[in-house]
């Protein structure tokens, strides 16, 4: 396993177990810092970001055959941070973050470049300011698969946004794109989800959906008439919504759930 500990302006690798990491110099003039990552055999990466004061690029390169779970958590402070994820032949990446910052913007590049390669997505963030995600998945071989889930419950000053778009070009057959975004809005302010499909091959299957809302009144009743209070239902609902997919990060999103609803 290795671990990217990234708190303020330092970076700190605790081990290098088949992946190949370095630190560039921040540019003074744009303050952005980029991580590049190669991976060479199955592993996992943990990165555990606090108050970061800087801008960060990650390049992450998975080798072919090779297969990577990324787990992430960033807490506190505001986030301006740029991915981009190379694919090559038969690997396979999943990624699982929780964010539970306070300002966010994200811009995720996926580029599934080797046939079979295959990449699982799964985000879940409580919105609390403004937070903004940006992705752009390139199926540039034949037989890719795509799986990107963002799930983000909007609280308090929250404005939460997902944009996705998926790319298939002609003679790249047998792809799958999947794409499910929901947001839960208990803050009324404005939420936006955006799912966007560019196919121009026929041999492809693609599915998106899209859904902004609240709990349902009859879930809430369900339970408040079996004598669970108002606040503790939606802190049910919102761990059933969550925690759903996450794994390594698991109890610690449960502590961020029970921290916003006591």
């Amino acid at each position: 396993m290795n671990k990217l500990k990234i708190y303020g302006e330092d970076i700190e690798i605790e081990s290098k177990d088949g992946v190949e990491i370095s630190i560039g110099e921040a540019s003074k003039f744009l303050n952005v810092q980029s991580v590049k990552i190669k991976v060479l055999e199955d592993t996992d990466i943990v990165i555990d970001a606090k108050d970061v004061e800087i801008k960060l690029d990650f390049y992450i390169n998975v080798l072919q055959d090779v297969n990577v779970n990324v787990y992430e958590y960033k807490h506190d402070g505001n986030y301006k941070f740029q991915y981009k994820y190379y694919l090559e032949k038969n690997s396979f990446l999943n990624i699982e973050k929780v964010n539970d910052g306070d300002e966010i913007k994200e811009m995720t590049v996926i580029n599934l470049n080797g046939e079979g390669a295959k990449v699982n997505f799964n985000l879940k963030t409580i919105s609390k300011s403004d937070e903004k995600y940006n992705f752009l998945v390139y199926h540039n071989a034949k037989n890719t698969i795509s799986n990107i889930i963002n799930n983000g419950v909007n609280i308090l000053d929250g404005n939460l946004e997902f944009n996705v778009s998926g790319f298939v070009s002609k003679g790249i057959i047998g792809c799958d794109i999947n794409q499910s975004a929901r947001i839960i809005n208990m803050a009324q302010n404005t939420c936006v989800i955006k799912p966007n499909l560019f196919i121009d091959e026929e041999d492809v299957l693609a599915n998106h959906s899209a859904l902004i809302g609240t709990f349902s009144s009859d879930e809430i009743f369900y339970l408040m008439s079996r004598g669970i209070s108002k606040e503790e239902s939606e802190n049910l609902l919102t761990k059933g919504f969550l925690l759903n997919g996450i794994t390594y990060y698991k109890d610690i999103l449960e502590k961020i759930i029970n921290k916003y609803w006591r």
